[in-house]
């Protein structure tokens, strides 16, 4: 557990701390918002399942982090996901997003597969996906442009 049972705690910033070992993300307090753990030394696995429901803001990037990761149930208020710059892999499904995502960031990963652009939400201003073994659709149309 990552701080144990404090239940005011909605901000979390430990960015470039040096922290190192394994993530466990499934007994955050209920009440974070925002967690802010980019550019540590954080390794293994993670799961992003068991979220918090009012989390808004998730950054990750900057770490070792491997294994696959699910974007299927994240939390509904969640509008900032920023995993780049680890060791992640596997395909990305943006098939059942957050209708409240703003910002995107997978870069610097090893990602791999067909993106289809056409399920991401209309309401994405930033998506980053640089440095992955990616391909997308043929025929989609990217939120923006519709």
């Amino acid at each position: 557990m990552l701080m144990g049972k404090s239940r005011k705690m909605e901000l979390v910033s430990l960015y470039d701390t040096q922290l190192a070992g394994s993530l466990d993300l499934d007994g955050l307090p209920a009440v974070v918002q925002k967690l802010y753990l980019s550019t540590n030394k954080f390794t293994g696995d993670i799961s992003l399942e068991k979220l918090p429901k009012c989390l808004k803001y998730l950054a990750l990037s900057n770490n070792q982090i491997s294994g696959t990761i699910c974007l299927t149930s994240l939390p509904s208020a969640l509008w900032c996901l920023r995993l780049g710059q680890n060791n992640f892999e596997g395909s990305l499904d943006f098939a059942r997003l957050p209708k409240s995502m703003k910002a995107m960031a997978f870069y610097e990963n090893h990602f791999s597969g067909t993106i289809d652009l056409g399920n991401l939400p209309e309401s994405i201003l930033n998506f980053d996906v640089r440095k992955n073994a990616l391909s997308a659709t043929k025929h989609c149309v990217f939120p923006l442009w519709k």
